[in-house]
């Protein structure tokens, strides 16, 4: 057990709790001084910007391209750190994967088929 002193209280927490005081937020490399998940909810909020700021702009099919990378960059964000996924077993990470590639290869090949079929 540590002991904690915050301004205004003292309290007692267990090694559990006192692990996510000493983490730090590491991204790109670098290792930014503040903790793991108020990191993941600033880059979030920046990343949610990016995408207002782009859907301002005129709409094309790179400007769709970059919102839907951002996107699935946002959820994989969420899913490996809010669902805790960087720590789980790597089963679960591959119960994630197998599904999203097999949907991935079906829109891609729904996409090469002609919209009037093959007469």
């Amino acid at each position: 057990m540590t002991e904690v002193t915050h301004d205004t209280e003292t309290h007692i927490v267990d090694a559990h709790e006192q692990e996510h005081y000493d983490e730090k937020f590491s991204f790109v490399g670098r290792t930014f001084n503040v903790p793991t998940y108020t990191g993941v909810f600033a880059l979030l909020g920046g990343l949610t910007v990016i995408e207002v700021l782009l859907s301002r702009l005129e709409h094309s099919s790179i400007i769709t391209i970059i919102m839907l990378a951002l996107a699935v960059f946002k959820a994989g964000l969420v899913v490996w750190f809010y669902m805790h996924l960087n720590k789980d077993n790597r089963i679960f990470l591959a119960t994630l994967l197998i599904p999203v590639v097999l949907v991935i290869l079906a829109v891609l090949f729904l996409s090469i088929v002609p919209v009037g079929g093959y007469s």
